[in-house]
C-alpha cells in the first residue's frame, strides 16, 4: 500500500518534482495512520506531538466556542498539517477531525524535524506553504475587522 501512496504523493503540489523514491523516503520516516469519519486527530490546545500529510480523504479544521463550532477549512490530500506547532513547540491552534475515512502520514516531532533538516526541498515547500497559510489568515482577519468596522 505504501508504494501506491508514494506514487500518488508525487502528484501533490507540495511534492511537485519529487520522485517515487523521494516520496517513499518521506513515508519511511513516518507512519501511516487511518482515521474513520468523525474521528478527532487532535483538539485545540493539545500539545503538538506530530505533523502530518493528508494522503487520502478529507479533514475539517474547526474551533469550538460558546456559540458552537466554527469551521475554518477543509483539507484535501496533499495538505500538510500541524507543522507549525511541531516546529515552534506551540499547542494546537485548532481542532481537526476526519470528515470522511482518511489516511495521513504522521511524523513524530523529532522525525519531522530530522526530515526537514535532511531534505531541503521538502523543508522549503513546507515552510513556504506554512507562511502562505499564515499570510492568508492574516488577510482574512484584517478583512473581517475592516468589514466589522464599516458596519458599525
Amino acid at each position: 500500500m505504501n508504494d501506491d501512496y508514494a506514487s500518488e504523493m508525487t502528484h501533490f503540489p507540495l511534492l511537485q518534482g519529487f520522485t517515487s523514491a523521494g516520496a517513499q523516503m518521506l513515508l519511511d520516516s513516518g507512519e501511516t495512520t487511518h482515521y474513520a469519519a468523525g474521528q478527532i486527530l487532535f483538539k485545540e490546545g493539545d500539545s503538538s506531538s506530530f505533523a502530518a500529510l493528508l494522503l487520502s480523504g478529507t479533514l475539517q479544521v474547526f474551533l469550538t466556542r460558546r456559540e458552537g463550532e466554527i469551521l475554518l477549512r477543509e483539507m484535501e490530500p496533499g495538505t500538510i498539517l500541524g507543522e507549525l506547532g511541531v516546529i515552534c513547540g506551540l499547542p494546537r491552534s485548532a481542532s481537526v477531525r476526519a470528515k470522511s475515512d482518511s489516511v495521513a502520514l504522521q511524523w513524530k516531532v523529532e522525525a519531522f524535524r530530522t526530515v526537514l533538516v535532511r531534505h531541503h526541498l521538502f523543508a522549503d515547500r513546507v515552510l513556504g506553504q506554512s507562511l502562505k497559510n499564515l499570510i492568508e489568515k492574516e488577510h482574512s482577519l484584517v478583512d473581517s475587522l475592516t468589514k466589522d468596522r464599516g458596519a458599525g
